[in-house]
């Protein structure tokens, strides 16, 4: 707590360079005042970075819409419709308010200027919700978590704590990472001796330590102060490192 106002003044710009604030809502990187539905070329500057021509890109569209759809067709097709739920209705909107708009900037503002307390939910949590289903029902996710359980008792913890923080990138779901990760490090522990209780918590510090580099519990609050995620992000990831670093070390000196 001493350490952590100076680990983070390093990166401040300083009173020389104060940091312009936000021109528009928390999310995206140009922002352009008209109708979101409008599909025009963008008024953007010329001299924006690569990631910004990339919100821009009508690719990305397609590569996010195309997989999510197939998957939606096959889902149904495989079932005779009997997959057609909830989640099933909620994706096919998404991909077809994606496409609509042609564009993943012009998608973004319309989900900010139409729910923008809830646009990185409506946003995110599809993309998450697909990570997740390819994590675990491929196997990838199991076979990660297996990998760091066969690991000595005196690190057993130590390197749980790494593979939940590892996992928590794909699986950002507390409770999907634990019904992944839970039962195959809880029975690891018991057969390496290991204390149930330090085994649950290094999954749980690992699961919010790699939090800090997707800020998506900050999403609340970058909406109502307008700043943008890239804004933050440096710290965040600092801070990450820095915590990863501790919390690593202490579990394991506490193995030892």
């Amino acid at each position: 707590m001493a350490a952590r106002p100076a680990r983070l003044h390093g990166p401040h710009p300083g009173r020389r360079r104060r940091p312009r604030p936000a021109p528009g809502p928390a999310f995206g990187t140009c922002f352009e005042r008209h109708d979101p539905r409008d599909r025009s070329r963008s008024t953007c500057p010329s001299d924006t970075t690569g990631l910004d021509r990339l919100e821009r890109s009508p690719l990305v569209v397609w590569a996010l819409a195309l997989p999510a759809a197939a998957a939606l067709v096959f889902a149904v097709g495989d079932t005779a419709g009997a997959a057609i739920d909830l989640n099933a209705i909620n994706l096919a909107l998404w991909v077809l308010a994606l496409v609509l708009h042609g564009r993943p900037d012009a998608f973004v503002r319309a989900c900010d200027a139409g729910a923008r307390a809830s646009a990185g939910i409506l946003l995110l949590f599809p993309l998450y919700g697909g990570i997740m289903g390819v994590m675990k029902g491929t196997g990838l996710a199991a076979a990660l978590a297996g990998l760091f359980a066969a690991a000595d008792p005196r690190v057993f913890t130590t390197l749980t704590f790494v593979s939940a923080g590892f996992l928590n990138l794909f699986v950002p779901s507390g409770g999907g990472q634990w019904a992944v990760q839970g039962p195959i490090v809880m029975s690891a522990a018991l057969d390496r001796g290991v204390d149930p209780t330090h085994a649950m918590l290094a999954i749980a510090y690992g699961d919010q330590w790699t939090n800090m580099l997707q800020p998506f519990w900050a999403v609340p609050l970058l909406a109502i102060t307008g700043v943008r995620a890239r804004d933050i992000i440096g710290y965040c990831t600092l801070w990450m490192f820095a915590g990863g670093l501790w919390i690593a070390a202490c579990l394991l000196l506490a193995s030892l």
